[in-house]
């Protein structure tokens, strides 16, 4: 999955420690910026292609492989840049759009027009919804441990496998619920795609079955 990122080297590094960490079998990551700084500061840490430049102009969007990204995510403090960024995304057919503003009326404009896939507004934990998103499900990290709690669609390798498999792989299955239903959990009790799971146990193990 190829992401395209606009914003600050603060808020790009958050993010990319974020989902860099996060379970994926491959994920490329280019960032555009309006501060050469930013660029110096991006590249130290990280080994990804930074693009430097007006972010109202649509070559530098073009240049930087707009038209072969899967997921643009605009989080730049300036909310036109990110609106501009968005449309710009929309008018190349990009269907996963994730805009991050600071401004309500913003957010509800680009909310009502479907500009975008996700409209988020500005917050600490910004990286995290992020990666929530782009994962499909929510993940809270503990330390070496994690919970994991989402939809069965969106964690295929579970679908098909009874609670024993999993927890003598060492993860716990915490609920299923299907069809609105809490069901009693039996160990030959097997996961289907329709059903909303929680899990907890280390995330070695736990990233290993969702890979």
């Amino acid at each position: 999955m190829r992401f395209l990122i606009i914003g600050s080297a603060k808020d790009v590094l958050e993010l990319l420690h974020i989902l860099r960490k996060s379970p994926s079998n491959r994920r490329e990551f280019i960032v555009l910026t309006d501060n050469q700084k930013d660029v110096e500061l991006i590249t130290r840490q990280i080994d990804i292609a930074v693009f430097s430049g007006d972010l109202f102009d649509e070559n530098l969007y073009l240049e930087a492989g707009l038209r072969n990204v899967d997921v643009i995510v605009a989080m730049h403090e300036n909310d036109m840049v990110n609106v501009f960024a968005s449309m710009l995304a929309k008018e190349y057919n990009l269907s996963k759009i994730i805009a991050v503003v600071n401004n309500k009326t913003v957010a509800k404009i680009l909310r009502s027009r479907g500009v975008t896939e996700w409209v988020i507004e500005r917050s600490s934990n910004i990286g995290e919804k992020i990666r929530n998103y782009v994962l499909g499900f929510d993940l809270i990290e503990f330390g070496d441990n994690a919970f994991i709690m989402g939809k069965a669609e969106n964690l295929t390798k579970l679908i098909g496998k009874a609670i024993k498999e999993l927890e003598s792989e060492g993860v716990k299955v915490l609920a299923i619920v299907r069809d609105n239903v809490l069901l009693e959990l039996k160990e030959d009790t097997v996961i289907k795609n329709v059903d909303v799971v929680a899990l907890f146990g280390p995330k070695e193990r736990l990233f290993k079955l969702l890979l």
